[in-house]
């Protein structure tokens, strides 16, 4: 055989890879599960008790990677630029929506994602300490407003839930509350304990131990409703009309992701998330399983970015210019 036509030979061969590739069945290789947090955060844990069953269910490994740094930024811009094929998911939590706004990034969560799946709702808890002397969200409110500007509240980085609820508070109830900064969850949660802080919201999950032990105080979960994992704390609703900033996470792919995957990826994701041991694992975290089709996702996303985005109008406008 003549060189040349080895080569055209070569040349068809490997032009009808991808082709080839394409007929077999969803999926045929191992998928990587993309977190931008740190193993044992929420988000990680999430993350996991899906992607381990998802292995279980196909038979292919589901890699969480965590690739951690710029509040989740660095990882979300590696999704965006991966290949639309179903391989590579991304584990996308309420910061997903909110950290745009706070820094520059390198994609359109609306436009460089597809959504898949809204998988839960995990609410936040307002906790004070004890020495406060309050005992309800009115009296924490009436509080602050007798005395501006000298209650705190605990933030853990730019957009997170902490700083969102604790915003969305002073926004929707009138008050003046002065930020502190803390590295880690921890950190803050010591900083309650030791009555540094007035205001927190961490996950329920990990103040749960400490508000049993009493050692700090249990307002209100940042969720419009009670849920299950702690049915005795009201809802801040009831005290502060509106106010919803219960962390959501769910699935979402590079744009142009075909929708054969998306559906397939949606169906096998709802279908765990009804999986009695698995819920029962979310309820330990404190979460509520919502589930649905890929639009609730799309709509919870738009809802949030609505809603931070009027808050971060409101910040402006009060902060100086620098």
């Amino acid at each position: 055989m003549k060189p040349v036509v080895i080569a055209l030979a070569a040349v068809v061969v490997t032009a009808a890879l991808p082709a080839a590739a394409q007929t077999q069945p969803y999926p045929y290789k191992p998928i990587r599960y993309i977190v931008g947090f740190t193993p044992g955060t929420a988000t990680d844990i999430v993350a996991r008790i899906v992607g381990q069953k998802l292995s279980e269910r196909w038979g292919q490994q589901v890699i969480v990677d965590n690739r951690v740094g710029a509040a989740g930024t660095i990882s979300a811009a590696m999704v965006a630029r991966a290949d639309p094929d179903g391989y590579t998911l991304y584990m996308a939590a309420s910061t997903f929506v909110v950290t745009p706004f706070l820094m520059p990034v390198t994609y359109d969560i609306f436009k460089d994602f597809a959504p898949v799946i809204l998988m839960v709702d995990l609410p936040t808890v307002l906790i004070v300490p004890p020495q406060l002397g309050v005992n309800s969200v009115k009296e924490l409110i009436a509080l602050a407003k007798s005395k501006p500007g000298t209650l705190n509240y605990a933030d853990t980085g730019p957009g997170t839930s902490s700083q969102v609820g604790a915003e969305l508070l002073r926004s929707l109830a009138g008050i003046n509350l002065t930020q502190v900064s803390f590295k880690s969850a921890a950190d803050a949660l010591n900083g309650v304990v030791r009555g540094d802080i007035g205001v927190y919201y961490p996950n329920l999950a990990a103040a749960l131990p400490l508000i049993k032990q009493g050692r700090v105080k249990a307002l209100a979960i940042s969720s419009a409703k009670r849920t299950a994992a702690a049915p005795d704390i009201p809802p801040m609703a009831d005290s502060v009309p509106g106010f919803d900033s219960a962390t959501f996470y769910g699935i979402v792919v590079p744009a142009r992701t075909p929708k054969p995957i998306i559906a397939k990826l949606n169906a096998e994701v709802a279908a765990i998330l009804e999986l009695p041991d698995i819920r029962e694992k979310l309820l330990g975290l404190g979460a509520e399983v919502i589930s649905g089709p890929p639009q609730a996702l799309a709509d919870r996303m738009r809802k949030e970015h609505t809603q931070v985005g009027k808050l971060v109008k409101e910040i402006e406008a009060r902060e100086p210019k620098r």
